[in-house]
């Protein structure tokens, strides 16, 4: 940025003293001052410098409208937006990757819950997540149609939010789930497993899906059950006179992450009518502990499509394989738009 923009905004806080309003219409920069107030100096920086003047005037406004939830990971582009849900621990930039892959014609906004921020407070039931999520979006753009995603716990969110916004007569597409893990998976797991394992609920699931049987998932999941157990019993419990969140972002991340898998537990998806797109890393996928299938309880005609077997499943949202991914949902929407022209060929 060049040091004549940084030295806009004192320009125009000058003239804001004077009560010289200055504003944009269209193309044209606008200015309104009371008699005598507008020196030839004046004048002259606002003619000679309109167009940095205009740029700074419609970033401002742009930056008034955007919500607290919507974050632009690809703002531009003729494509319906897709508004993305990120998994449990909220992180909106885990969609990076795959926005990328996925053109520069393709609107993307990824979704940040309450509670990320560290000045929010986390919510612990999806449906008000959703509610807050349908209330931002139509802030932001009053009129779809919409395309609404969810990744890995993030799916349910979304499922949740395409219903609100359904129901409120907005368009919605599609709803693509990548990588969904089903309800269910939280509500039948120990609690214990989510906040003492080593690791989150969701790696020991992926682990399970790698199994080629369901004795084999079984055995490993009573395996990490059982030196969970022992863990506990002989850690001894480390006390400190400084608390274990010090850290105010590590503390506010906690606090989500336990809220959105309460969240998970309470909640029990209902019927959708519209179309359902699930991406999921692999074949093997549709018969991991994630349990897949079941969304299929609430959307029989859901539609799967599967990376390649090697898609590091943990990881499929990034590189090295997010061109995979970003491939099938290319795959998906040209199936829809080819749909669609054949409907319309019929009528």
């Amino acid at each position: 940025m060049s040091a004549n923009v940084m030295h806009i905004p004192e320009l125009l806080a000058n003239l804001a003293v004077k009560d010289i309003k200055v504003w944009v219409e269209g193309d044209r920069l606008r200015c309104n001052a009371p008699a005598g107030t507008l020196t030839a100096e004046s004048s002259d920086q606002l003619r000679n410098r309109k167009g940095e003047i205009i740029a700074f005037l419609n970033m401002a406004t742009a930056a008034a409208r955007q919500q607290p939830a919507i974050i632009p990971l690809q703002s531009r582009g003729t494509r319906t937006p897709i508004y993305a849900v990120p998994g449990h621990i909220g992180a909106p930039f885990s969609f990076s990757d795959l926005s990328k892959h996925l053109g520069g014609d393709q609107p993307f906004y990824a979704l940040q819950p309450p509670g990320f921020d560290g000045q929010s407070e986390p919510m612990d039931r999806v449906e008000d997540i959703a509610k807050y999520f349908a209330r931002q979006i139509v802030e932001y753009q009053p009129t779809g149609p919409y395309i609404i995603a969810g990744y890995c716990s993030g799916a349910a969110t979304a499922f949740e939010l395409a219903k609100i916004l359904c129901g409120r007569g907005a368009e919605i597409p599609c709803v693509a789930l990548f990588g969904p893990l089903h309800p269910t998976t939280f509500s039948k797991l120990p609690r214990l497993l989510y906040f003492n394992a080593s690791r989150s609920a969701e790696s020991l699931l992926r682990e399970m899906a790698k199994m080629p049987t369901f004795g084999a998932r079984l055995r490993h999941f009573g395996s990490r059950l059982r030196n969970l157990g022992k863990r506990a019993i002989v850690t001894p419990i480390r006390r400190s006179k400084e608390p274990v969140t010090s850290d105010p972002v590590l503390a506010s991340r906690a606090r989500l992450k336990s809220a959105a898998i309460t969240a998970l537990r309470r909640y029990i998806p209902t019927p959708y009518s519209g179309r359902v797109c699930i991406f999921l890393p692999n074949k093997a996928w549709m018969r991991s502990g994630a349990a897949p299938h079941r969304w299929l309880r609430v959307v029989p005609h859901a539609e799967f499509y599967f990376g390649p077997e090697d898609c590091n499943d943990t990881l499929m949202l990034e590189e090295p394989d997010a061109p995979a991914i970003a491939e099938l949902y290319r795959q998906a929407t040209q199936k829809a738009e080819r749909s669609a022209i054949g409907s319309a060929s019929h009528e």
